[in-house]
């Protein structure tokens, strides 16, 4: 994610002793040192960094439409690699150059290898917000200006040297202040991985992965690049590193539920499944199953947008209440279950804790319902429980907390005199 290692001028071009390997010889300027320059393996790898940057741009091309923040700031990401990666080929073939004006393209084509790198390190930072908080994060703040003070340096580089200096004899030379720029893509990477880390509980295990398949090809790439001058694989690493994300993405996508943005059944089952398997009887695990009070008359009410709303305020209920290693998921329409290891007293005092963030939103006012839960607990036991019977007693128990809230409103309606909240007689329902 940032400019290519240091290239000087180069000699007329060699051919290889068959002919058919086309090597060019290069002088670092001021080490009287010769390199060479495979242009064909950096033109192939480079080429190839960019047909996988544009398979992942039209692989997104038609759920551009309606797609998240998050999906679009990727889709850049993966538009600008492909773009760098065809001026980080350019960059080794005008080096050493002498047709007119070769100068001239060298030095745009470097500055632009310099911009480049910050922004898509930035990006980066700002598609890990977007993912991790699901808001859209603020472009224009401090953690912008590391990398607009890049752009502006690099801009700085076409009227006198400030990161390069290329001679008049096209010969490339990088100045100290380069390091600036290293700095900051390293810093933007390091922090967006910090950020997944120090944010775990919101990332979930969906989000862990991705950032260490991303990040360490990008760092191979980039180290062997600066060690080995010659070679040219740090935009072909960005390249990889974006199609390892895009591949957990993917992953990702299966494992959620779209609406709610919690696990989905399938997540669910395969999470349990493991629990059975690797779960010792002194680590226990218990289960609380959630039912959303007459969700139906909230559909029938205000229709299925309003319901589907309702939906997502339980799935944010959820996603606040749980915590470490618990484990929230869709089971089906209305349905939830939560995951968590501890014996029943855990179970419990979860269960409390949603039904105070539920409260909380419901004080809110900002809809015309409240949102209440039945909830019922059940703990694995290892000797005597299988999954089915597990699922069946938090079922069981649940719906035994909705016949008495059933009962409790209807003595309350009843009590009321059958009342509505303005004091109006109610139509039987």
């Amino acid at each position: 994610m940032w400019y290519n290692g240091p290239k000087a001028a180069r000699d007329v071009p060699a051919a290889g002793p068959t002919g058919k390997t086309r090597v060019r010889r290069t002088q670092r300027a001021g080490k009287g040192r010769s390199v060479l320059h495979n242009l064909p393996a950096i033109i192939v790898a480079n080429g190839l960094g960019a047909v996988l940057t544009l398979l992942l741009v039209f692989s997104n091309r038609r759920n551009l439409r309606g797609s998240s923040f998050a999906d679009q700031l990727f889709l850049s990401m993966c538009l600008m690699g492909m773009f760098l990666c065809v001026l980080e080929a350019a960059s080794y073939c005008v080096d050493g150059a002498a047709f007119p004006g070769a100068r001239s393209i060298s030095v745009a084509v470097n500055v632009i290898l310099f911009m480049g790198s910050s922004l898509c390190a930035f990006l980066w930072t700002a598609y890990v917000e977007c993912k991790l908080t699901g808001r859209v994060p603020g472009l224009w703040s401090c953690r912008t200006l590391p990398a607009l003070t890049v752009c502006l340096m690099a801009a700085m580089n076409l009227l006198f040297p400030v990161f390069f200096s290329v001679s008049q004899d096209n010969a490339y030379q990088r100045q100290p202040l380069a390091a600036v720029s290293y700095l900051v893509v390293y810093g933007y990477l390091l922090w967006g991985a910090w950020q997944v880390f120090r944010c775990r509980r919101e990332a979930g295990r969906y989000l862990f992965m991705p950032v260490a398949v991303f990040l360490t090809p990008i760092f191979i790439g980039s180290l062997i690049q600066f060690f080995w001058y010659g070679m040219s694989l740090i935009w072909v690493s960005v390249a990889f590193g974006l199609t390892s994300l895009y591949i957990n993405i993917q992953n990702e996508a299966v494992m959620l539920d779209g609406l709610t943005g919690l696990y989905n059944r399938e997540y669910l089952n395969r999470h349990l499944r493991y629990l059975t398997q690797h779960t010792s009887p002194q680590d226990r695990f218990s289960g609380i199953m959630i039912d959303v009070n007459s969700f139906k008359a909230i559909n029938d009410t205000y229709g299925h947008s309003v319901g589907d709303d309702a939906l997502q305020m339980v799935g944010r209920v959820l996603s606040e209440a749980v915590t470490g290693k618990d484990v929230a998921a869709r089971y089906g329409g209305d349905e939830f279950i939560v995951v968590t290891m501890g014996d029943g007293e855990a179970a419990r005092d979860l269960a409390e804790r949603i039904r105070v963030r539920a409260a909380l939103l419901n004080r809110e006012g900002r809809r015309p319902y409240a949102i209440t839960l039945s909830m019922g607990t059940a703990v694995y036991d290892p000797a005597s429980d299988t999954l089915d019977t597990f699922l069946r007693r938090m079922d069981k128990r649940m719906y035994e907390e909705k016949r008495r809230h059933y009962a409790d409103e209807s003595h309350d309606r009843r009590r009321r005199g059958r009342r509505g909240p303005e004091g109006r007689k109610e139509e039987p329902t």
